[in-house]
C-alpha cells in the first residue's frame, strides 16, 4: 500500500472511530477533539476518500451516528498504517510542501490531486494558497487559476530553485543529512529507505549523492571555512538545479549578471565552474554562463573568510567604511564603545559582504526560536542595528534572520568586553519589607547587572554611605536628598525597566572608562622573550611612519594621475623602488573601486606591493581642489590625498599598525575632521597616541 501523510486531527478521529464501533456522534467527536462541530464536518469529509484506499467505508446513521464498516483485515492494516505513519505535518510544512509541488511543475496542477497528495480538503489548499501568496509576492511569482485545468505558478526558474532548494534545507535537520549521505558513501542505503521525511524525498536520491560527492571533493579547498548548514543549503541547491536541468530547464537569467560581471576570475566563479566541469562529464548536460554564474552567487553568498588586510587589493573600501560607520552608529547611540573591537569589524565584514550577496538572490528563511529569543534579549541592540543598516544600506533588503545574526556579532561582542557590569543598588522603600522584596525580585529578574541590592528604610538613611552603590532606587520622592536617586513603583513597569537600563548602559560606560584609564600597561621582565620581540616589532614600525609622515603640497596640475606620479617619484628609492609601477597600481585601484571619503574633502590612496620597502603613511594637500568619486558613489573635492603603502607580503605587525590609522580615519566626525584638515603638529600628536593605544594592547 502507498504511503499516506495522515493529518493529526484525521489520525485521532480514526483512532475514536476504531475504538467506538458502533459509531459516534458529531458532538461526541467535538468534545474529545475539543474543537467545534463544522470543524469535525470537514474533517469528516476529507476523511472518507483517505479510507477509500483502505476499502473502508465512513457511515452515518440517524440514531448512532458515524462508523466505520469494513473487514477486520482491512482495519487492522489501517491500524498499523497509523502507528508507523509519520507525524503530522504541521500548517507551516504542508504550505511548504505545497509551494514545491508547486514549483516542481510547469503545467497547471488540480486541486484534487493537491489535495489528495498533501491529505487534506479542497478548502484547506485554497485557504493555504492564500496563506502562501506573500512568499510568491516576494519572488515576483503568480499563480494562474485556469478553470477545469487547475492552477498553475508562474516563476523564473531562478527563484523556483531557490524557493525549493530554501524550503527543503529548512526542513532537514544537519545531523540527518549529513549522517544520510556518509553512510550512502559506506555503502549503506537503508537509511534513505526507512526515512519518513517527506521533504527529502523531494530530492533525486541518485542527483543527490552525486551533488555531495562533488561538494565533498572541493570541500577541502573551497568549503572548509563554512558552517554545516551553509554546506547543506548549497548541495540542496545544487541537487535541486541538476534535476531541473535533467528536464530541460535552464537559467537565462536572474537579475544579478551585473553584479558579477567584473568578478569573472573571483574564487566563487572559479568554484562554480569547476563543480559544473564535473556535473557536465557526469549527466553529459549543457551548462551556460548564467548557471555558472548563478551558483557563484550562491557560493558568494556563505560566510567565508575576507583577507583582513586594508591594503590588499581584495579588501572592498566602500564596504568597509560602511561596516565601520554602522559600528560607531551603534555605539553612539547604545553608548557603549564597539569602534576598537577589531573582531567585531572583522566579522561584520565577511558576514555583511555574504549577507548582501545573499540579498541578491535570496531563499525563503525557516523560523528558529533561538534567534526570537535573542531578539528579546538584546531588543535595544537589535532596534538600533535594524535602523542603522537601513540608514546605511537603504538598497539592500536584508531578511529578518539575517539582521538577527548581525545583532548576534554586536552581541557577542558586548559579552566579550570585560565585565565591569556588575552594580551594587540601594533600594529606599517606605512600604514595609513585602514590597521591597518584590521590587528586589524585580530587579534581580530584569536587570541581571545589579548583581548586589541593599534595601533600607527612610528612618535608616543616616547610617548610609552611598558612594558604595552604583544607583539608588527609590519608591517614593526623597525631598532635599542630594544624592542622584531614580523613582520607580515597587512593581516595577516596562518602562522603568527600559528606563534603568539606559541608566545602568551610562553608569557602565563611565565605569568601563575609568577602569581602562587606571590600567596602564607596564612592560616588565615577566614579559617573555617573544612577546617583548612583537612589542619591539610594532614599536619600531610605528616609529618609521611617524618619521616619514608628513602633510606637505604637490605639484599643481589639472589632472590626478601628475599628482600621484609625482608623489611617488619623490618617494622612490626612500620608500619604494619602482614608481611608475606604483602610480599604476594606484590608478588601477582607484578605477576599481572609488576611494574618496563622503562629506569630507579627502581621498584615501593605498596599496600593497613587492616594490615597496617599508609601511608608510603620508597627507599631501592639492593647491586646487580635484574632483574624485566618493566611496558612496557621490563626488567630492578632494584637497588632501591620504597615501599609505606598505610592502608585500604585509607582516602581521605592519598591518595592525597601518589598519589602526584607517580605523582611525573613520571612528568619528571628530576623528574625520582631523585628518580632513588638522595640522602636521596635531596629526602628528593623534597618530602617537592611537600608536601607544595599539602598543599597550
Amino acid at each position: 500500500m502507498e504511503k499516506l501523510y495522515i493529518s493529526k486531527r484525521e489520525k485521532e478521529i480514526i483512532e475514536v472511530l476504531l475504538e467506538q464501533k458502533n459509531g459516534v456522534t458529531v458532538n461526541y467527536l467535538s468534545d474529545e477533539l475539543k474543537v467545534s462541530n463544522r470543524t469535525i464536518y470537514r474533517e469528516l469529509s476529507s476523511l472518507e476518500s483517505t479510507l477509500a484506499k483502505y476499502q473502508i467505508k465512513l457511515i452515518r446513521e440517524s440514531d448512532i451516528g458515524y462508523r466505520l464498516v469494513g473487514k477486520p483485515a482491512l482495519f487492522k492494516e489501517l491500524q498499523q498504517h497509523l502507528s508507523a505513519s509519520p507525524e503530522e505535518l504541521t500548517a507551516q510544512q504542508r504550505q511548504s510542501m505545497l509551494v514545491i509541488k508547486l514549483l516542481m511543475q510547469e503545467k497547471e496542477v488540480k486541486m484534487e490531486s493537491l489535495a489528495m497528495d498533501l491529505q487534506v480538503s479542497i478548502s484547506t489548499i485554497q485557504a493555504d494558497l492564500i496563506s502562501i501568496e506573500e512568499v510568491f509576492k516576494a519572488y515576483k511569482i503568480d499563480i494562474e487559476r485556469k478553470k477545469a485545468k487547475g492552477i498553475q505558478a508562474v516563476a523564473s526558474e531562478s527563484s523556483r530553485r531557490l524557493i525549493i532548494s530554501g524550503l527543503i534545507h529548512s526542513e532537514i535537520n544537519e545531523y540527518d543529512f549529513f549522517q544520510l549521505m556518509e553512510n550512502e558513501t559506506k555503502g549503506d542505503a537503508k537509511e534513505w529507505e526507512v526515512s519518513q521525511n517527506p521533504f527529502l524525498k523531494q530530492l533525486s536520491k541518485e542527483d543527490l549523492y552525486h551533488v555531495y560527492a562533488v561538494v565533498k571533493q572541493f570541500g577541502q579547498h573551497y568549503f572548509d571555512e563554512v558552517t554545516d548548514s551553509q554546506l547543506q543549503r548549497l548541495v540542496i541547491l545544487l541537487c535541486i538545479s541538476i534535476m531541473r536541468l535533467r528536464e530541460g530547464h535552464q537559467i537565462h537569467s536572474f537579475g544579478a549578471t551585473t553584479l558579477l560581471a567584473d568578478s569573472d576570475q573571483t574564487k566563487s566563479i572559479e568554484t562554480a565552474t569547476a563543480v559544473y566541469d564535473f556535473m557536465q562529464k557526469l549527466y553529459g548536460i549543457a551548462i551556460t554562463k548564467e548557471e555558472i554564474q548563478f551558483l557563484g552567487l550562491q557560493i558568494q553568498g556563505l560566510n567565508v573568510p575576507l583577507r583582513n588586510d586594508f591594503l590588499s587589493e581584495e579588501y572592498d573600501t566602500d564596504l568597509g567604511y560602511k561596516v565601520r560607520e554602522l559600528i560607531r552608529l551603534v555605539s553612539n547611540e547604545l553608548d557603549w564603545n564597539f569602534n576598537q573591537d577589531e573582531t567585531l569589524f572583522h566579522d561584520l565584514l565577511a558576514h555583511i559582504s555574504a549577507a548582501i550577496k545573499r540579498a541578491i538572490a535570496p531563499m525563503p528563511e525557516s523560523n528558529n526560536p533561538l534567534l526570537e529569543k535573542i531578539l528579546m534579549q538584546y531588543s535595544d541592540l537589535s532596534s538600533s542595528v535594524k535602523e542603522k543598516l537601513t540608514h546605511i544600506f537603504p538598497m539592500i533588503h536584508f531578511l529578518p534572520n539575517e539582521i538577527v545574526y548581525i545583532v548576534i556579532h554586536f552581541a557577542s561582542a558586548f559579552e566579550r568586553q570585560p565585565k565591569v557590569q556588575e552594580l551594587k543598588a540601594l533600594v529606599i522603600c517606605s512600604s514595609g519589607v513585602g514590597t521591597a522584596k518584590i521590587l528586589e525580585s524585580r530587579i534581580r529578574k530584569y536587570i541581571p547587572e545589579i548583581t548586589t541590592i541593599e534595601i533600607s528604610r527612610i528612618s535608616k538613611l543616616h547610617r548610609i554611605d552611598f558612594d558604595e552603590y552604583d544607583l539608588i532606587l527609590s519608591t517614593i520622592f526623597l525631598q532635599g536628598f542630594e544624592t542622584e536617586y531614580k523613582v520607580v513603583t515597587p512593581l516595577l513597569m516596562d518602562n522603568e525597566i527600559k528606563s534603568i537600563q539606559l541608566y545602568i548602559r551610562q553608569i557602565i560606560s563611565e565605569k568601563k572608562k575609568s577602569k581602562e584609564k587606571n590600567e596602564k600597561i607596564i612592560l616588565t621582565n615577566q614579559k617573555d622573550e617573544s612577546e617583548f620581540k612583537e612589542y619591539y616589532q610594532k614599536m619600531s614600525i610605528a616609529n618609521e611612519i611617524l618619521e616619514s609622515f608628513d602633510v606637505q603640497q604637490t605639484v599643481v596640475s589639472q589632472e590626478l594621475r601628475p599628482v600621484i606620479s609625482a608623489i611617488c617619484k619623490n618617494l622612490e628609492d626612500r620608500v619604494l623602488t619602482d614608481s611608475d609601477r606604483i602610480v599604476h597600481k594606484l590608478m588601477d585601484r582607484m578605477e576599481l573601486a572609488p576611494i574618496g571619503l563622503p562629506n569630507t574633502n579627502m581621498a584615501l590612496f593605498h596599496c600593497i606591493d613587492s616594490t615597496i620597502k617599508q609601511p608608510f603613511f603620508s597627507i599631501y594637500e592639492l593647491p586646487k581642489a580635484l574632483e574624485v568619486l566618493g566611496i558612496d558613489r557621490n563626488p567630492i573635492q578632494m584637497q588632501r590625498i591620504l597615501m599609505m603603502l606598505g610592502p608585500d607580503p604585509l607582516s602581521e605587525s605592519s598591518q595592525e599598525i597601518l589598519g589602526s590609522i584607517s580605523s582611525a580615519i573613520v571612528e568619528s566626525d571628530l576623528t574625520m575632521e582631523i585628518f580632513n584638515s588638522g595640522s602636521k603638529q596635531l596629526l602628528n600628536n593623534y597618530l602617537s597616541s592611537i600608536f601607544l593605544e595599539k602598543l599597550k594592547k
